[in-house]
């Protein structure tokens, strides 16, 4: 009886390990998603800023000194 009291508590023990160890591949695999999602804003706000100049260029030397922008 004690033998199998004793492999019961160690395979809660094995459940707990594995447990522990899906919750740190969940919280690494969600680490480089929001990573991949920050980069991808930062490159879309390049991107735009970037569409935003030449707009802006563009007018600037369509209309000469009738617009700032």
């Amino acid at each position: 009886m004690a033998r199998k009291k004793r492999l019961g508590l160690d395979r809660r023990g094995v459940q707990l390990i594995e447990e522990a160890l899906l919750l740190s591949v969940a919280l690494v695999a969600l680490s480089l998603l929001v990573g991949g999602i920050e980069s991808i804003l930062k490159e879309a706000a390049s991107y735009t800023s970037g569409i935003w100049s030449s707009i802006g260029s563009a007018i600037s030397g369509m209309f000469g000194t009738a617009f700032t922008w």
